[in-house]
């Protein structure tokens, strides 16, 4: 009985030591960017830091990812495209990198579904998809009022540089109870569109905002957002043509209503390097 008891301390001693470790070690050598959810989110932010030749950039969601893997290199462009979770304020820390690396810009393709332009750092994936990442005093001199006052609303920021929470998946159920008084463009959205813009104007380079393929089962939606908005905040210059360009997509080309099954990925690639990308 005692030789069991000893045993199951020194079990005990040890599973406690390796829970303790192991966090530390795959943050130390950055290899839970690998594993956990988000993980393309991580694959984006070193590549911005990279020094690059390529003059084209692609920001976007997942489903530009799709089209522009940003695991993937390409003579003609980069893509830093990961999650629409990481917003516009993540799109806009990923160019602020690219560019800060000292690499030359002449022109930034932004391909986001216009449902994303409402999010507000107040997604149920925020904290592990945007916090995680970017929550940092890196990045931290980038935020604004706005994003700090989102911030502050979230449970366990914290936590967040933890290496226990940091390299894990784990993240606290949210529950956002904030009135919107937006349609289209939510409050963070434009103001770091409007820091994109300044970044443009400074570095001499084209934003181009681009819709990603749409579920045609989203059109409806789609018409009944008001894009008036895109006016009373001076971007009509960067959405231009932007509701024009969709492409509706029928549902069955969709694995999950939003994402494109693997067999139709190429076709719409290749009509988005045609039509924008090459053709510039």
């Amino acid at each position: 009985m005692k030789k069991f008891i000893i045993k199951a301390v020194i079990a005990f001693l040890l599973s406690a030591i390796l829970c303790s470790v192991i966090p530390f070690y795959l943050l130390k050598t950055s290899k839970y960017e690998k594993y956990v959810s988000g993980r393309k989110t991580y694959i984006s932010i070193r590549k911005s830091k990279e020094v690059s030749p390529q003059k084209k950039l692609i920001l976007g969601d997942s489903v530009a990812e799709q089209l522009f893997p940003n695991a993937e290199n390409d003579s003609a462009f980069i893509s830093l495209a990961c999650n629409q979770a990481i917003e516009v304020i993540g799109h806009y820390l990923l160019l602020n990198n690219y560019l800060n690396a000292g690499n030359q810009v002449d022109t930034v393709y932004f391909i986001y579904l216009p449902f994303n332009f409402q999010n507000n750092l107040n997604q149920v994936y925020t904290y592990h998809n945007f916090l995680k990442p970017f929550y940092s005093n890196e990045y931290k001199p980038y935020f604004s009022k706005t994003a700090f006052d989102q911030i502050e609303k979230i449970p366990y920021t914290y936590l967040v540089r933890e290496p226990h929470i940091l390299t894990s998946n784990w993240a606290p159920e949210i529950s956002y109870t904030d009135s919107i008084d937006y349609d289209f463009l939510s409050p963070l959205s434009i103001e770091y569109l409007d820091r994109i813009k300044l970044l443009a104007e400074k570095n001499n380079f084209e934003l181009i905002i681009l819709p990603p393929p749409l579920n045609i089962q989203n059109k409806k939606f789609v018409d009944t957002l008001n894009k008036e908005e895109i006016f009373h905040y001076n971007l009509s210059t960067e959405f231009k043509d932007y509701f024009e360009n969709i492409i509706y997509v029928e549902d069955y080309c969709f694995f999950d209503g939003i994402h494109l099954k693997e067999e139709y990925i190429k076709q719409y690639s290749d009509i988005y390097k045609e039509k924008w990308i090459h053709s510039k």
